[in-house]
């Protein structure tokens, strides 16, 4: 006697298993690259890992010319479209895991620095 939802459970369990050494793989790949962003005037450049953790940042010696108000926004926009291209980065490799095209990013390239 066959039983169909064994069979069913058992290809699950397989597919687990492929899922999880090519997550494990991706996520190594992950932890090498980063992400940029750039703030609106071009003067501040951040790159942010994909934790979201912030690993160097750039200024152009034109954003001295800046009041402090001004550059503090400059580098704020720049972080965070590093950090939101990081999510998105984690979001995508998740996405072509599981093979949810949900996952994939979530806002524009525009949005997410360059």
């Amino acid at each position: 006697m066959t039983f169909p939802a064994l069979d069913r459970i058992e290809a699950l369990a397989r597919n687990l298993d492929g899922w999880q050494r090519q997550l494990a793989d991706r996520m190594a790949e992950l932890e090498q690259t980063s992400a940029e962003g750039v703030s609106d005037s071009g003067l501040v450049r951040v790159t942010a890992a994909a934790d979201g953790k912030i690993v160097s940042t750039e200024l152009n010696a034109r954003a001295m010319r800046l009041d402090s108000y001004s550059l503090a926004e400059e580098f704020t926009a720049a972080a965070n479209r590093a950090q939101e291209a990081a999510a998105a980065q984690v979001r995508e490799l998740v996405g072509e895991v599981i093979g949810d095209p949900g996952a994939g990013p979530r806002r524009s390239a525009d949005h997410e620095g360059r």
